[in-house]
């Protein structure tokens, strides 16, 4: 009977390492699925480099995200992401102002904290008095680059609402009608400024005009997918930071994606990085009071962000 016994105790041990086995297989199997996820931008600039780099360098894909990035229309960001067709979005201006309008999404992190944009004009325009009553070229009605305009205007002693905006969509349609005289100034971000300012239209004011946390770029997420897969939401968090982490300590690896992304010129890209450097949340945060006045206080920070899971990553990759 001890021979029975002993091959019994043989057989359970096989039978057990076997599982563990079959485990393993399917556990590795699973986690070489990684979860397929729609991230939208509003317009193609440098303010969308972290998410760039967190996909060229990897970083989305070690946190098991297969993400494809879509360019999408700022008014319908929001509208997808609580449709289900989006995941996230990054646009940020119009995304708030939908929050501030009753959508249930929240901003998970901030991405550009600082408004880099310019206001370019036309040659005959050759100071800001000069804009009074003209037209505005922007992007979407309301969004991130008006909302610049009007604070770099404001910064310049001027009321913010002397131009009249005209909705054109993105940076290059919005540098083109500025060629065709079809409006008077634009709000745009490098390295479209340097292109205009080459062909002769003048920069009248920028980043150093606004007074104010003025994001471009941030992660906004349905409230819905917050609860019901808040992990999925703190993966794409982390990819995020790792790639802020990434740009403030990589310039050299930095630049190059730049370049490729804009078609930018290695002086415009240095340019352009600096900017960003300055403008970058390096903790993916902007305070409860500057909440306050992105929202006139009509809604209090917790309705229009929870960085509850942007602040386990930031103890996670020990960021400050």
């Amino acid at each position: 009977m001890e021979w029975w016994s002993r091959a019994m105790r043989r057989g359970c041990a096989v039978s057990v390492a076997l599982v563990v086995a079959l485990v393993l297989i399917v556990g590795n199997g699973m986690a070489a699925q990684p979860t397929k996820v729609r991230i939208s931008y509003s317009s193609r600039s440098n303010s969308n480099t972290p998410f760039i780099i967190a996909q060229n360098k990897g970083f989305f894909a070690e946190e098991a995200m297969d993400v494809e990035l879509i360019q999408v229309n700022p008014r319908l960001g929001a509208t997808a992401v609580l449709n289900g067709d989006l995941d996230f979005t990054t646009t940020f201006g119009t995304t708030l102002r939908g929050i501030l309008g009753g959508f249930p999404i929240k901003f998970v992190a901030v991405a550009v904290k600082k408004s880099e944009h310019f206001l370019v004009a036309r040659p005959e325009n050759k100071e800001i008095r000069d804009l009074n009553g003209k037209k505005l070229g922007v992007s979407t009605l309301f969004g991130s680059d008006q909302r610049a305009a009007e604070e770099m205007i404001r910064g310049k002693g001027f009321a913010p609402n002397m131009m009249k905006p005209i909705s054109l969509g993105e940076s290059p349609v919005r540098a083109q009608a500025l060629r065709a005289g079809l409006v008077d100034a634009i709000s745009i971000t490098s390295p479209f400024d340097l292109n205009l300012k080459a062909e002769g239209f003048r920069l009248l004011a920028g980043p150093q005009d606004v007074q104010i946390a003025l994001p471009t770029s941030g992660l906004a997420v349905a409230s819905r997918t917050l609860q019901q897969n808040p992990q999925l939401v703190k993966r794409g968090v982390r990819a995020l930071m790792k790639a802020h982490r990434y740009i403030f300590e990589n310039k050299k690896n930095v630049l190059p994606q730049m370049i490729r992304y804009l078609d930018q010129s290695p002086e415009v890209a240095e340019r352009s990085y600096e900017l960003l450097t300055v403008s970058l949340s390096r903790n993916g945060e902007i305070t409860d009071q500057e909440w306050d006045i992105l929202t006139e206080k009509k809604k209090s920070a917790d309705e229009v962000r929870d960085f509850s899971l942007l602040r386990e990553v930031q103890k996670e990759l020990k960021i400050k």
